[in-house]
C-alpha cells in the first residue's frame, strides 16, 4: 500500500491542521459556521441552554409539550449540512431501523434536509474540486431517494425544500425524531457507530436492506439475454478522480474473470458509474458489462442479492452488499491512506475493528485487508466458492447461514435469494 501523506481526522490534531492550511481566514469562516449553525457538542449544548433560557424568560412551553404524537412513525433526519451525499446514507437507513424497533415505531419516514450551503455541507478543497456541488445535488435522486426503498419500513420520503420545512416536521413529533434529540438549528450526523455496536455487543440484526421483486425479475431477465450460463460472480469496479489510489486493479480483476470456470461461473462487470457511459475498457471486451446497474441503485441491488458471489474493493456501492444479509461477497482493499476516511485512524473511530469483518457478516460475507492484487483475490474468491460448494452438498448456504441470524420480519431467516444461473 502506497505510502501517502496523512490526514488528521478528529480533535485538535486536525483543528491544528486546518490552521495550517487555511489559516485565519479559514478560522474565521468556521467560527461564523459554528454560530448560525453549531456543529460542536459545545456549541450546540451552548445553543440548548440558550434557547432553554429564553423560552423561560418568555414564559413559553418547550416545544415538546405543545405538538401532537408521530402516529407511529419515526422520522428519520438525514441533515445535509453535516452528512455526506453519498452511500454513507445506507448505513443512516440502518440505524434508523435499528431505533425503529427499539421504540416499537411502525415504520420509518426518511427526510432530507437541505444543507447550508447552497444545499449540502462544505467539503474540503480536493474533493469539492473533484465533485461538483451539482454533481453531488445529483446524488440526492439516484442514491438518497432510491437507497430509501431498500428498506423495508419506510413508508415515505420528504426531500425537504428548506431547513424550516423540516423544522415543522420535527416539531410535529419531536419524541419519534431521529437522530435523538435532532432539529436543524442543530444538526447531527449519525454513522455505523450504534449499528456496530448494537450487532458486536447484543447481537442486533442490522443488514436489513433488500432488492425489490420488480428489480429482482429485471435482473433476471438481464441475466438471461446475455445468455448467462453459470452462477454469476458480481464483480465491481472503482475507477473514480478522487483518490485514485483506491481504484480497483484492472488488470488483476479481468485476469481472475479470464480464470474462472465458465462452465460453472458466469463474470459480470458493473463499472464506476462515472465511466459506465464511455466505451467499455479493452481488458472488459470479453465479458458482461452491466452498464444499467451502475446508473440504477435497484438494479444494482437485485443484481447483488441474485449473484453467487460478489467482489470488489472498498467504495460506497459495496455498502449495498455489507447492509443486505441475503447476498454473499468479499471486500478487498478496505484501508487506504490516500484518504481520511479510510485511514485505520477513521476507521476505528467509525467502530469497525480493523482485521476483522463486519460483526453483523454471514458466513458468507468477509472483509480482506489487502489490496486486490491478483494472488490475493484468487485465493480468497477460491476459498468462499469452495465453502459455498460444500455446504450446497451439504444441504445449501440457506440452512448453513440460518442458525447466526435473527429474523426481522416473516421471512426465512438470513437466507439469501437463489443465486442466479442461466
Amino acid at each position: 500500500m502506497a505510502n501517502l501523506r496523512k490526514t488528521p481526522v478528529a480533535g485538535p490534531a486536525l483543528l491544528m491542521e486546518k490552521l495550517r492550511t487555511g489559516g485565519l481566514p479559514w478560522l474565521a469562516a468556521r467560527l461564523r459556521e459554528e454560530w448560525i449553525l453549531p456543529r460542536t457538542g459545545p456549541g450546540q449544548a451552548l445553543h440548548r441552554s440558550a434557547r432553554a433560557l429564553r423560552r423561560a424568560l418568555a414564559g413559553q412551553r418547550p416545544a415538546s409539550a405543545a405538538v401532537a404524537g408521530s402516529g407511529g412513525l419515526l422520522y428519520a433526519f438525514y441533515d445535509l449540512a453535516v452528512a455526506p451525499v453519498t452511500f454513507d446514507f445506507l448505513w443512516f437507513l440502518v440505524g434508523a431501523d435499528l431505533e425503529r424497533r427499539r421504540r416499537g415505531l411502525a415504520a420509518v419516514h426518511v427526510v432530507i434536509v437541505p444543507g447550508a450551503l447552497g444545499g449540502l455541507r462544505r467539503e474540503n478543497p480536493e474533493y469539492e474540486s473533484r465533485v461538483t456541488a451539482a454533481a453531488r445535488l445529483a446524488r440526492i435522486d439516484s442514491i438518497l431517494v432510491p437507497a430509501s426503498g431498500l428498506l423495508a419500513s419506510v413508508s415515505g420520503v420528504t426531500v425537504a425544500s428548506t431547513r424550516e420545512q423540516a423544522e415543522q416536521l420535527a416539531n410535529a413529533a419531536p419524541s419519534s425524531v431521529f437522530p435523538g434529540r435532532y432539529e436543524p438549528a442543530l444538526p447531527i450526523y449519525p454513522g455505523p457507530q450504534e449499528p456496530l455496536r448494537a450487532a458486536r455487543e447484543h447481537g442486533d440484526r442490522v443488514a436489513v436492506l433488500r432488492a425489490s421483486d420488480i428489480d429482482l425479475e429485471r435482473v433476471d431477465s438481464w441475466l438471461a439475454a446475455q445468455g448467462c450460463t453459470g452462477r454469476v460472480i458480481a464483480i465491481t469496479l472503482r475507477n473514480y478522480g478522487y483518490t485514485p489510489e483506491r481504484n480497483s486493479n484492472m488488470a488483476a480483476w479481468a485476469e481472475l474473470a479470464r480464470r474462472l470456470d465458465r462452465r460453472r461461473y458466469w463474470p459480470v462487470f458493473v463499472p464506476d458509474a462515472e465511466q459506465c457511459l464511455d466505451d467499455t475498457p479493452p481488458e472488459l471486451n470479453e465479458f458482461p458489462v452491466f452498464n444499467e446497474a451502475a446508473l440504477v441503485l435497484g438494479l444494482r441491488m437485485a443484481l447483488y442479492q441474485r449473484a453467487h458471489l460478489n467482489l470488489g474493493v472498498n467504495n460506497g456501492p459495496m455498502g449495498l452488499c455489507w447492509l443486505n444479509e441475503r447476498t454473499r461477497y468479499i471486500t478487498f482493499k478496505i484501508l487506504s491512506n490516500a484518504a481520511p476516511n479510510t485511514s485505520a485512524e477513521y476507521m476505528r473511530l467509525l467502530g469497525f475493528e480493523i482485521g476483522a469483518s463486519l460483526p453483523f457478516a454471514t458466513p458468507w460475507q468477509a472483509w480482506v485487508w489487502e489490496d486486490d492484487d491478483l494472488a490475493v483475490i484468487e485465493r480468497a474468491a477460491s476459498a468462499m466458492l469452495d465453502r459455498l460448494d460444500a455446504a450446497t452438498a451439504s444441504g445449501g448456504p440457506t440452512e448453513a447461514a440460518t442458525s447466526q441470524i435473527r429474523p426481522v420480519r416473516a421471512e426465512t431467516p438470513g437466507s439469501p435469494d437463489r443465486p442466479a444461473s442461466c
